[in-house]
């Protein structure tokens, strides 16, 4: 077993309401290993729409 350190940038889907945002980025991460820690550093407003978040994550990988 090893710690990993993971930076991500995602596409916040339209349907993925605030309240959701934490079993939805888990989910994102499920095969990269067991989340230790994350942390979401930043949320950028598109002009068309879209959002995109930005966050730190520490990993245990096999």
């Amino acid at each position: 077993m090893r710690l990993r350190s993971l930076q991500r940038d995602l596409v916040w889907p339209p349907d993925v309401p605030p309240s959701q945002l934490r079993c939805w980025l888990r989910q994102q991460l499920a095969a990269e290993g067991e989340l230790l820690r994350w942390a979401i550093t930043a949320v950028i407003s598109q002009p068309d729409g879209e959002r995109r978040l930005q966050f730190e994550a520490v990993l245990l990988s096999p």
